[in-house]
Protein backbone atom coordinates (compact mmCIF):
# COMPACT_ATOMS: atom_id res chain seq x y z
CA UNK A 1 0.00 0.00 0.00
CA UNK A 2 1.55 3.27 -1.15
CA UNK A 3 1.05 5.99 1.45
CA UNK A 4 2.78 8.99 -0.09
CA UNK A 5 1.43 9.51 -3.58
CA UNK A 6 0.51 12.98 -4.88
CA UNK A 7 -3.25 12.77 -4.14
CA UNK A 8 -2.57 11.68 -0.55
CA UNK A 9 -0.03 14.47 -0.10
CA UNK A 10 -2.65 16.97 -1.25
CA UNK A 11 -5.11 15.48 1.23
CA UNK A 12 -2.53 15.80 4.01
CA UNK A 13 -1.98 19.44 2.99
CA UNK A 14 -5.71 19.94 3.42
CA UNK A 15 -5.53 18.36 6.89
CA UNK A 16 -2.47 20.36 8.02
CA UNK A 17 -3.99 23.66 6.91
CA UNK A 18 -7.17 22.72 8.77
CA UNK A 19 -5.13 22.11 11.94
CA UNK A 20 -3.39 25.49 11.54
CA UNK A 21 -6.73 27.23 10.92
CA UNK A 22 -8.17 25.65 14.08
CA UNK A 23 -5.18 26.80 16.16
CA UNK A 24 -5.51 30.32 14.77
CA UNK A 25 -9.23 30.41 15.59
CA UNK A 26 -8.83 29.46 19.25
CA UNK A 27 -5.74 31.65 19.74
CA UNK A 28 -7.35 34.73 18.21
CA UNK A 29 -5.01 34.70 15.23
CA UNK A 30 -5.16 36.93 12.17
CA UNK A 31 -8.49 36.35 10.46
CA UNK A 32 -7.01 36.79 6.99
CA UNK A 33 -4.50 34.05 7.78
CA UNK A 34 -7.40 31.81 8.87
CA UNK A 35 -9.06 32.52 5.53
CA UNK A 36 -5.83 31.67 3.69
CA UNK A 37 -5.59 28.30 5.48
CA UNK A 38 -9.23 27.53 4.61
CA UNK A 39 -8.69 28.48 0.96
CA UNK A 40 -5.61 26.23 0.72
CA UNK A 41 -7.63 23.40 2.30
CA UNK A 42 -10.44 23.92 -0.22
CA UNK A 43 -8.04 23.93 -3.17
CA UNK A 44 -6.20 20.83 -1.91
CA UNK A 45 -9.54 19.06 -1.28
CA UNK A 46 -10.63 19.83 -4.85
CA UNK A 47 -7.31 18.81 -6.40
CA UNK A 48 -6.73 15.51 -4.58
CA UNK A 49 -9.66 13.81 -6.30
CA UNK A 50 -8.89 15.47 -9.64
CA UNK A 51 -5.25 14.37 -9.51
CA UNK A 52 -6.20 10.86 -8.39
CA UNK A 53 -8.49 10.46 -11.40
CA UNK A 54 -5.91 11.94 -13.78
CA UNK A 55 -3.20 9.60 -12.45
CA UNK A 56 -5.66 6.69 -12.26
CA UNK A 57 -4.90 6.27 -8.58
CA UNK A 58 -7.92 5.06 -6.66
CA UNK A 59 -7.87 3.33 -3.31
CA UNK A 60 -10.16 2.91 -0.29
CA UNK A 61 -7.40 4.43 1.83
CA UNK A 62 -7.41 7.66 -0.18
CA UNK A 63 -11.15 7.94 0.28
CA UNK A 64 -10.92 7.40 4.03
CA UNK A 65 -7.97 9.78 4.36
CA UNK A 66 -9.92 12.46 2.51
CA UNK A 67 -12.80 12.21 4.98
CA UNK A 68 -10.45 12.30 7.97
CA UNK A 69 -8.86 15.48 6.62
CA UNK A 70 -12.27 17.02 5.92
CA UNK A 71 -13.43 16.37 9.50
CA UNK A 72 -10.60 18.62 10.67
CA UNK A 73 -10.65 21.34 7.99
CA UNK A 74 -14.40 21.48 7.39
CA UNK A 75 -15.73 20.13 10.69
CA UNK A 76 -13.51 21.08 13.61
CA UNK A 77 -12.44 24.49 12.26
CA UNK A 78 -15.97 25.89 11.67
CA UNK A 79 -17.11 24.28 14.92
CA UNK A 80 -14.42 26.17 16.82
CA UNK A 81 -15.44 29.38 15.06
CA UNK A 82 -18.98 28.96 16.32
CA UNK A 83 -17.75 28.12 19.83
CA UNK A 84 -15.65 31.32 19.87
CA UNK A 85 -18.64 33.39 18.73
CA UNK A 86 -20.93 31.87 21.36
CA UNK A 87 -18.40 32.63 24.11
CA UNK A 88 -19.31 36.31 23.63
CA UNK A 89 -22.65 35.71 25.33
CA UNK A 90 -23.37 35.16 29.02
CA UNK A 91 -23.74 31.53 30.02
CA UNK A 92 -22.64 29.41 33.02
CA UNK A 93 -19.01 28.30 32.79
CA UNK A 94 -18.22 24.63 32.21
CA UNK A 95 -14.57 25.06 33.17
CA UNK A 96 -11.88 27.71 33.38
CA UNK A 97 -8.24 26.68 33.35
CA UNK A 98 -6.81 30.17 33.06
CA UNK A 99 -6.00 30.09 29.37
CA UNK A 100 -9.19 28.34 28.28
CA UNK A 101 -12.76 29.10 29.28
CA UNK A 102 -15.79 27.23 28.02
CA UNK A 103 -19.42 28.04 28.69
CA UNK A 104 -22.36 25.70 28.34
CA UNK A 105 -23.65 27.79 25.46
CA UNK A 106 -20.37 27.54 23.56
CA UNK A 107 -20.62 23.74 23.64
CA UNK A 108 -23.44 24.06 21.11
CA UNK A 109 -20.70 24.67 18.54
CA UNK A 110 -19.66 21.02 18.94
CA UNK A 111 -22.69 20.14 16.83
CA UNK A 112 -20.78 21.31 13.75
CA UNK A 113 -17.87 18.81 13.90
CA UNK A 114 -20.18 16.05 15.14
CA UNK A 115 -22.68 16.45 12.30
CA UNK A 116 -19.87 17.01 9.80
CA UNK A 117 -18.43 13.62 10.76
CA UNK A 118 -21.87 12.05 10.31
CA UNK A 119 -22.24 13.74 6.92
CA UNK A 120 -18.84 12.50 5.70
CA UNK A 121 -19.48 8.93 6.88
CA UNK A 122 -22.88 9.00 5.15
CA UNK A 123 -21.28 10.34 1.97
CA UNK A 124 -18.72 7.51 1.89
CA UNK A 125 -21.47 4.90 2.01
CA UNK A 126 -23.85 6.51 -0.52
CA UNK A 127 -23.13 5.74 -4.19
CA UNK A 128 -25.84 8.17 -5.35
CA UNK A 129 -23.75 11.18 -4.30
CA UNK A 130 -21.31 10.80 -7.18
CA UNK A 131 -23.22 13.32 -9.35
CA UNK A 132 -24.96 15.43 -6.68
CA UNK A 133 -24.94 15.91 -2.92
CA UNK A 134 -27.50 14.90 -0.36
CA UNK A 135 -27.38 17.67 2.18
CA UNK A 136 -24.97 20.56 2.48
CA UNK A 137 -21.35 19.63 1.72
CA UNK A 138 -18.87 20.37 4.53
CA UNK A 139 -16.77 22.84 2.46
CA UNK A 140 -19.88 24.91 1.67
CA UNK A 141 -20.87 24.86 5.33
CA UNK A 142 -17.37 26.00 6.29
CA UNK A 143 -17.47 28.94 3.88
CA UNK A 144 -20.85 29.98 5.27
CA UNK A 145 -19.74 29.80 8.91
CA UNK A 146 -16.42 31.51 8.19
CA UNK A 147 -18.24 34.41 6.51
CA UNK A 148 -20.46 34.81 9.59
CA UNK A 149 -17.37 34.56 11.84
CA UNK A 150 -15.53 37.17 9.76
CA UNK A 151 -18.46 39.61 9.59
CA UNK A 152 -19.17 39.19 13.30
CA UNK A 153 -15.54 39.75 14.32
CA UNK A 154 -14.97 42.71 12.01
CA UNK A 155 -18.16 44.48 13.07
CA UNK A 156 -18.25 43.46 16.74
CA UNK A 157 -21.53 41.69 16.15
CA UNK A 158 -24.19 41.58 13.46
CA UNK A 159 -27.25 43.23 15.00
CA UNK A 160 -28.44 43.60 18.60
CA UNK A 161 -26.67 41.09 20.93
CA UNK A 162 -29.92 39.22 21.66
CA UNK A 163 -30.75 38.98 17.95
CA UNK A 164 -27.18 37.87 17.22
CA UNK A 165 -27.40 35.09 19.79
CA UNK A 166 -30.69 33.79 18.39
CA UNK A 167 -29.31 33.88 14.84
CA UNK A 168 -26.11 32.05 15.83
CA UNK A 169 -28.06 29.31 17.62
CA UNK A 170 -30.47 28.92 14.67
CA UNK A 171 -27.52 28.88 12.26
CA UNK A 172 -25.66 26.23 14.28
CA UNK A 173 -28.64 23.92 14.59
CA UNK A 174 -29.86 24.59 11.04
CA UNK A 175 -26.47 23.96 9.41
CA UNK A 176 -25.98 20.80 11.46
CA UNK A 177 -29.18 19.27 10.19
CA UNK A 178 -28.61 20.51 6.63
CA UNK A 179 -25.35 18.53 6.67
CA UNK A 180 -27.17 15.23 7.21
CA UNK A 181 -30.37 16.03 5.31
CA UNK A 182 -31.40 14.18 2.14
CA UNK A 183 -32.10 17.37 0.16
CA UNK A 184 -30.51 16.95 -3.32
CA UNK A 185 -27.99 19.76 -3.88
CA UNK A 186 -26.17 20.17 -7.18
CA UNK A 187 -22.46 19.56 -7.49
CA UNK A 188 -20.21 21.94 -9.43
CA UNK A 189 -18.50 19.00 -11.12
CA UNK A 190 -19.30 19.07 -14.86
CA UNK A 191 -19.67 15.88 -16.89
CA UNK A 192 -19.78 18.05 -19.97
CA UNK A 193 -19.69 21.81 -20.54
CA UNK A 194 -22.87 22.25 -22.60
CA UNK A 195 -25.21 25.08 -21.63
CA UNK A 196 -28.28 22.88 -22.05
CA UNK A 197 -27.32 20.40 -19.33
CA UNK A 198 -25.68 22.91 -16.98
CA UNK A 199 -27.55 26.19 -17.49
CA UNK A 200 -28.59 26.50 -13.82
CA UNK A 201 -24.98 25.94 -12.70
CA UNK A 202 -23.69 28.60 -15.07
CA UNK A 203 -26.34 31.08 -13.91
CA UNK A 204 -25.47 30.33 -10.29
CA UNK A 205 -21.73 30.78 -10.94
CA UNK A 206 -22.25 34.08 -12.79
CA UNK A 207 -24.44 35.52 -10.01
CA UNK A 208 -21.99 34.26 -7.37
CA UNK A 209 -19.00 35.79 -9.14
CA UNK A 210 -20.74 39.16 -9.46
CA UNK A 211 -21.73 38.98 -5.78
CA UNK A 212 -18.14 38.24 -4.67
CA UNK A 213 -16.72 41.04 -6.86
CA UNK A 214 -19.22 43.58 -5.52
CA UNK A 215 -19.75 42.54 -1.90
CA UNK A 216 -16.69 40.31 -1.30
CA UNK A 217 -17.04 38.02 1.74
CA UNK A 218 -20.36 39.62 2.70
CA UNK A 219 -21.90 37.91 -0.34
CA UNK A 220 -21.18 34.36 0.88
CA UNK A 221 -24.28 33.89 3.11
CA UNK A 222 -26.49 35.04 0.22
CA UNK A 223 -24.63 32.77 -2.22
CA UNK A 224 -25.21 29.74 0.02
CA UNK A 225 -28.89 30.68 0.31
CA UNK A 226 -29.06 31.02 -3.48
CA UNK A 227 -27.38 27.62 -3.82
CA UNK A 228 -30.07 26.02 -1.64
CA UNK A 229 -32.86 27.77 -3.56
CA UNK A 230 -31.45 26.78 -6.96
CA UNK A 231 -31.13 23.18 -5.79
CA UNK A 232 -34.78 23.12 -4.73
CA UNK A 233 -36.01 24.85 -7.90
CA UNK A 234 -33.97 22.65 -10.26
CA UNK A 235 -34.39 19.40 -8.33
CA UNK A 236 -35.55 17.44 -11.38
CA UNK A 237 -32.47 18.41 -13.39
CA UNK A 238 -30.17 17.52 -10.49
CA UNK A 239 -31.39 13.97 -9.87
CA UNK A 240 -32.15 12.93 -13.45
Amino acid sequence: MKLFNLPNLLTLLNLCCGVLASILVISGGNIKLILLMIIISLIADFLDGLVARAMRISSPMGKELDSLADVISFGLTPGLMMMVLLLNYDSPTVFNTGNATLSWLSLLGLMIPAFSALRLAKFNLDDEQSTYFKGLATPSNTLLLFSIFYIHQQNQGLFHPTVDLVLLVILTVGCSFLLISNIPLFSLKFKELSWKDNYYKYIFLIISLIGILVFQIFAIPLIILLYLLFSIIFRKEIIK
